[in-house]
């Protein structure tokens, strides 16, 4: 089986979020893809089970343990490598066809040989946090005392999404993964996120890092499907500013900072003041290895 990695939301390798892609896995079942994902061992493995054509490509996406809707750096990792081999036109829109639904993707040049993948993300409704905040906090190493009380602590699809104060106290964190999901799996939940509005670079919106023991993932290094309903977040609480007549904002989401794995993630919400209606994530990515994989 033809395998490529591919690290995203970086042009360095061995920074951001690694990807595996399989782009012929049309005569692949469910169980043979969780396998290979497994084989792969990074956070997500995308499967394109048809396409690509001139109109995009459809996808499937397993974690190492189990399959989900949609993941955004590997979408990005995707069409960046159909982008690369010429599979796809180097600019332009498509479409990506998942489990999620179809989702609009656009691609735009960064230089000679790379593009950038502009993918609006699924939204979810934003809901209060089914589990304890205070059960969250022990199982991670955090204290109520971190929690920045000027931003609700919501549940959005299946994570609970945390504001701290202090980017050294999302540093500092240290989770548990089996306790934390034997506490979050019977609410429905995968994982916790938790995000500051203190940055290390100007132009960045937040620091973040998201541990998602329910999908075996202990930590993942830049998430895009979490970045997306973030930038809705910052919006709707006035953090990320949209004009009162309508309009589109931009932002950088910063991950992986404090697992070594550097990773930038563009986000674009377009909606009115405090009324956001789309957002959208955007990367670029770089092929590692490419090769066959024996299972």
């Amino acid at each position: 089986m033809q395998v490529t990695i591919v690290d995203a939301f970086t042009q360095t390798a061995g920074a951001g979020n690694r990807a595996g892609v399989v782009l012929d896995a049309a005569g692949l079942g469910g169980e043979a893809m969780q396998r290979i994902a497994a084989a792969v061992g990074a956070s997500e493995t995308a499967f394109a089970v048809s396409g690509p054509t001139e109109q995009g490509v459809r996808l499937r996406y397993f974690t190492p343990t189990s399959e989900i809707d949609f993941c955004g750096h590997a979408t990005v990792a995707t069409f960046h490598l159909l982008a690369e081999r010429g599979l796809v036109p180097r600019a332009g829109p498509l479409k990506l066809e998942c489990a999620a639904g179809v989702l609009d993707v656009e691609l735009e040049s960064v230089d000679a040989r790379r593009s950038r993948a502009w993918i609006v993300t699924p939204r979810h409704p934003w809901l209060e946090t089914p589990v304890p905040l205070e059960q969250v906090l022990a199982l991670v190493g955090g204290t109520v005392d971190m929690v920045d009380d000027s931003l609700p602590v919501r549940r959005n699809a299946h994570r609970v999404m945390v504001p701290f104060r202090r980017r050294e106290d999302v540093w500092a964190l240290a989770p548990r993964s089996s306790a934390l999901d034997t506490l979050l799996r019977p609410h429905g939940l995968s994982g916790a996120y938790f995000f500051s509005r203190e940055t290390l670079e100007e132009g960045s919106v937040a620091h973040s890092r998201y541990f998602v023991p329910g999908m075996g993932v202990p930590e993942d290094p830049a998430t895009g499907s979490a970045a997306g309903p973030l930038g809705m977040y910052l919006a709707m609480h006035g953090v990320l500013p949209l004009p009162a007549e309508g309009g589109t904002v931009r932002a950088r989401i910063e991950q992986g900072d404090a697992m070594g794995k550097p990773g930038r993630i563009e986000v674009e919400v377009t909606g009115r003041a405090r009324q956001p209606e789309q957002a959208r994530i955007g990367g670029a990515a770089v092929t590692v290895l490419d090769g066959t994989l024996h299972v």
